[in-house]
């Protein structure tokens, strides 16, 4: 397997950029950056009016009654997640970074906006297929497994993704790539305000499911929930030129990483 490891944040530095890995020669022709995206859909968890059988601590089931905090049940929800691959050389091998007898690393750092905003405590992705493809050879065809885990809660995307995309010969780049993905979350959370007045508080609650035969929460909010969509790569040609004089793209200041 090709498996890129990838570190989750940025040392923090001042300006609109900040201080790059490469240390290369402020006129080197090397280093490229690529701005990565998986936007699609996943479930989050919300609260509402359940009946709870048999008494506090026993499941809870479809029906009138009052909001339980502990009673998050899962609704569809967005997936938003972006980032960045900073590798300091730029050749073919790019997207097999990390790959057996591969000298070209990354430096990476991705974010997510939806469902919640959160960086990552780890990020991981392993590649299995990268190919340049076409009678011209100027195609390119990827597939490969992107594992994000967020900070707070602690939520592990697993996704599998497939794309074809363009390749430029002259320039030994890989300019872009989209496609689809599909994979899991695990485990999804409400994240918010349960209650009223004086009793209102703020809750990060596991989502459960519902049982068919009962209609009772199955008790299992750590089982993985579904999450799919599309995922594009680009390479990104100011950003390169930047991060060839050691500097790399600022992120939203809400991420901490810059």
């Amino acid at each position: 397997m090709k498996k890129l490891m990838l570190i989750a944040a940025i040392a923090a530095v001042a300006g609109a950029y900040a201080a790059g890995d490469c240390e290369l020669e402020p006129k080197a022709k090397t280093a490229a950056v690529y701005a990565w995206k998986f936007v699609g859909k996943t479930t989050v968890g919300t609260p509402t009016s359940y009946k709870v059988a048999g008494g506090v601590g026993s499941n809870c089931q479809l029906g009138g009654g009052t909001t339980v905090n502990a009673c998050a049940v899962r609704v569809p929800g967005s997936l938003a997640i972006q980032g960045y691959l900073y590798y300091c050389e730029n050749c073919c091998d790019n997207f097999k970074s990390g790959s057996a007898g591969a000298t070209i690393p990354a430096t990476q750092t991705f974010y997510m906006t939806k469902p919640f905003k959160d960086v990552f405590t780890t990020a991981d992705i392993t590649i299995d297929v990268a190919h340049i493809i076409g009678k011209a050879a100027t195609q390119y065809e990827t597939k490969g497994i992107a594992t994000f885990t967020t900070t707070d809660p602690s939520v592990t995307y697993t996704l599998t993704f497939a794309g074809l995309g363009s390749f430029n010969k002259s320039s030994k780049v890989v300019t872009a790539v989209s496609g689809n993905f599909a994979g899991t979350a695990e485990s999804p959370y409400y994240i918010g305000y349960v209650g009223s007045g004086k009793d209102k508080t703020w809750e990060c609650v596991p989502a459960d499911w519902w049982l068919c035969e009962t209609l009772a929460f199955a008790g299992a909010p750590s089982e993985a929930s579904v999450a799919y969509g599309s995922w594009t790569v680009r390479y990104n040609a100011s950003a390169s030129a930047k991060y060839r004089k050691g500097y790399t793209i600022a992120l939203p200041k809400w991420t901490g990483l810059n």
